[in-house]
């Protein structure tokens, strides 16, 4: 007699026709002669006896004890996503169904769950439909057949720093910023893992399993309804939820009020009506955490020498697509650029680069190369988005264009050089107690401490303390009265004296480094486009004043061996540029890869790294990668796939290895690849999405309109779809070249179809075009990126 097996099945409880279709269905089922002789028993959630017992412990036991867990998504819902995340994290077979004649129920599923599940769904309309697929597909026949591999369910040597991953929402709120500034400075500072849907907008479910594996604690923040995005970001924090659950994870989910908290979840989540109140839930979870990590820490063992025979592809890694979640491994597998080389020699330095093309490691690997050497000191500064949203207030205060200028160069000089005082003065601190430090440094530290309460908060602080302090400042209409109000309230005086202090602490030092990232971060968010441009430009000008002025020497100041690099997204350089008076002086240096040899050196690096530098790259690959894909090379088959980013090589190459893990393959297959390409299909589309400009905001209805289109399309064509959705005549041209500038589209030339490699190249190509194509009756044509091809269902 077959072993009695038990099927859990989740479902919202609304609306009751969705209740009475799954209900009907598993009595259908009841009477199967299939069920009968496989024994199939069904315990829909809403039969599971709950009087006095604590209901989600009741739910979850029943999964724990379920063959197969099958569910119904339909609805979204956080009840039902948190026990689905709990059955993948608890190596449960899982089955999930759908009625797709629920109007955008199929659209909801892709958009939310489908790169999570990693798996398809069973169609139906009625009853009889969900039954007969549950009985064509026959889970019960493989319940060990689980989402995540065998790999997952392995304990890995703990980090070497206490980690913690945190799944943020896509919005700065003032709970998000404050829970930032809390984490940088907290116990997990050293090794946060951020799950940001800005940087990374597709997360799959092998990244989550393969980062709760590694983390001590998981941080879920979710968003209040009334906020935008609220319903997908908090059905997949849900599911997160419940996959840490099963991994038995420490964790904590908050939100602001108001907000009702799901059943399931409901002993996990604090909510909080301000984001100081958000700070201290937060602060306190992780001061209960800090001790009992500690105590348990070993330390990381020593990796021993393999041959290629015993290379084992369960172990092989090509990092992470965004460089601040493999800060602490990225030195050892950077691949080091003429671009690094000259942002790393030079005293000012603009690095200008799209999103995803590696300006974070960049600036992560000249740290690292910086401060390893102990005569060199290191200043990052990484604004929150918000700070500058309240430095774009105050400008639209000030009228005057030159008092605007003034105030500027001036607030920029106060953060920067306060900033570059904090990070040294805690470098002194920090010291061993047997490092005393000598006179300077020690008048130095005795001048900070007189003025802690200007120095000492973070960044964000001082910013939104200076913000606040200078909102007044545009009433006054006497330009020089307005001045020295500016002057009096950045402390000038202050700010001389400590640049003298700074100047005779760090004369002895071989090289002092300014590294400015995240200043675009905000420029999704806000439409005051020229304001905050104004801003960012302010600071390129000023940069190079800033490395003059400490290196300045004279009777009462030493000089200081400053360099100050300033990291920006392409696009928005583009647009600030045309302000520069001399723009062939400016010190920019452009990221690009339209060399395919470097990005294959970058991956042949990292897969050595993966296999402890006992084999080349070249080796490695040709181990555990197909010689061929669809008639191909497989490197061929990868560059004609993405767009040439490290973040989208990895991401593709990443997928497809965690694919053949949980497959149980030795090495990664065909297959493997090709579910991989669709993958990273949908993460390319959400990546260009977030480009869009936030005063027309226009660019995901467009993207959807090129769906089954020809791969080849002409100008004409794409008019058509711009006007179905309600694109003005007047941005036309915009977004044409915005999806050149995001390499959605190539540009014909003579030569075939060619990728813009940046603004200024892209208008180019674009003139040319056009003149091109005024020699024919068809006009500009254009080419969709192969990158798009399957999330758009192109051929």
């Amino acid at each position: 007699m077959p072993k009695r097996q038990r099927v859990f099945y989740a479902f919202p409880g609304e609306p009751p026709a969705l209740d009475e279709t799954i209900t009907n269905a598993i009595n259908i089922l009841k009477s199967s002669s299939d069920i009968k002789r496989a024994a199939i028993r069904f315990y829909p959630w809403t039969t599971i006896n709950v009087a006095g017992k604590n209901l989600i412990k009741t739910i979850l036991g029943e999964i724990d004890r379920a063959d197969v867990f099958a569910c119904d998504l339909t609805y979204p819902n956080p009840n039902v996503s948190f026990e689905l995340g709990y059955a993948i994290g608890s190596f449960k077979r899982v089955w999930i169904s759908l009625d797709t004649s629920v109007e955008d129920a199929t659209q909801n599923y892709r958009r939310t769950f489908f790169a999570l599940t990693t798996s398809g769904y069973a169609e139906y309309n009625n009853s009889d439909d969900l039954a007969s697929a549950f009985l064509e597909d026959r889970p019960f026949d493989n319940p060990k057949q689980t989402l995540l591999g065998e790999f997952y369910r392995r304990t890995g040597p703990r980090q070497e720093t206490p980690t913690l991953l945190y799944v943020r929402p896509p919005l700065d709120t003032e709970s998000v910023n404050a829970t930032t500034t809390l984490l940088s400075s907290s116990f997990f500072q050293q090794s946060i893992k951020l799950d940001d849907p800005n940087e990374n907008p597709s997360p799959t479910l092998d990244w989550y399993a393969s980062n709760l594996t590694e983390a001590d604690a998981v941080l879920l923040h979710l968003l209040a309804p009334d906020q935008k995005g609220s319903l997908d970001h908090n059905v997949k924090c849900s599911l997160v939820a419940g996959l840490a659950k099963g991994f038995r994870k420490s964790m904590l989910m908050v939100a602001k009020t108001p907000f009702e908290s799901p059943i399931d979840y409901q002993d996990l989540l604090q909510r909080h009506d301000t984001a100081a109140e958000c700070k201290t839930s937060i602060g306190k979870w992780i001061d209960s955490l800090s001790g009992q990590l500690e105590k348990r820490r070993p330390r990381r063992p020593i990796n021993q020498p393999v041959s290629s025979k015993q290379l084992d592809l369960r172990g092989l890694s090509v990092g992470e697509p965004v460089a601040e979640n493999e800060r602490q491994r990225l030195d050892a597998y950077f691949l080091e650029t003429s671009t690094y080389y000259r942002a790393l020699d030079d005293e000012v330095t603009i690095v200008v680069g799209r999103k995803g093309v590696g300006k974070s490691a960049q600036l992560y690997a000249m740290s690292e190369a910086l401060m390893s050497d102990k005569r060199n000191h290191v200043c990052i500064v990484k604004p929150v988005g918000y700070e500058l949203d309240g430095l774009v207030r105050v400008l639209q205060s000030i009228v005057d264009r030159s008092e605007r200028g003034y105030l500027i160069e001036s607030l920029w000089k106060f953060l920067l050089l306060s900033e570059l005082a904090r990070s040294v003065c805690h470098s002194l601190s920090d010291r061993p107690l047997h490092q005393e430090p000598n006179d300077a440094e020690k008048r130095l530290l005795e001048h900070y401490e007189n003025h802690k309460d200007l120095y000492e908060p973070p960044f964000s602080e001082r910013l939104d303390i200076a913000i606040r302090s200078l909102a007044d400042v545009g009433k006054i209409e006497d330009s020089i009265e307005q001045r020295q109000r500016t002057s009096e309230l950045l402390h000038s005086n202050q700010l001389r004296q400590l640049r003298d202090h700074l100047g005779a602490a760090l004369t002895a030092r071989t090289k002092v480094g300014i590294l400015i990232d995240n200043l675009d971060s905000q420029w999704g968010t806000t439409g005051d486009i020229e304001h905050l441009a104004y801003l960012l430009w302010g600071l390129l000008e000023v940069s190079g004043d800033i490395v003059s002025q400490l290196k300045i020497e004279n009777y009462r100041r030493k000089a200081v061996n400053a360099s100050l690099t300033i990291f920006l997204r392409s696009d928005i350089f583009a647009l600030i540029q045309p302000t520069a008076l001399e723009q062939d002086k400016l010190p920019i240096q452009r990221i690009v890869w339209d060399d395919e040899e470097v990005l294959k050196r970058l991956v042949d690096m990292r897969l050595q790294f993966g296999v402890n530098n006992t084999e080349t790259g070249d080796v490695v690959w040709q181990r555990f990668f197909p010689a061929e894909m669809v008639g191909i090379g497989t490197w061929d088959f990868v560059t004609n796939t993405v767009l040439p980013r490290p973040r989208d090589v990895i991401y593709l190459l990443a997928q497809a290895i965690a694919t053949a893990i949980n497959r149980g393959h030795s090495t990664v297959t065909e297959e493997d690849l090709l579910d991989a390409r669709e993958k990273y299909s949908e993460y390319a589309f959400r990546s260009v999405v977030a480009e869009d400009d936030p005063r027309k905001g226009r660019l995901e209805a467009i993207l959807y309109e090129f769906a089954g289109c020809p791969k080849i399309i002409t100008r004409a064509e794409i008019e058509d779809r711009f006007l179905a959705v309600e694109v003005a005549a007047s941005d036309v041209d915009f977004y044409i070249d915005l999806l050149c500038d995001v390499n959605f589209l190539a540009i014909e030339s003579k030569d075939g179809y060619q990728y813009a490699r940046d603004e200024a190249d892209r208008e180019v190509k674009r003139r040319i075009a056009k003149q091109r194509a005024k020699q024919r009756e068809n006009g500009e044509s254009y080419e969709v990126a192969a990158a798009f091809w399957q999330v758009l269902g192109i051929e």
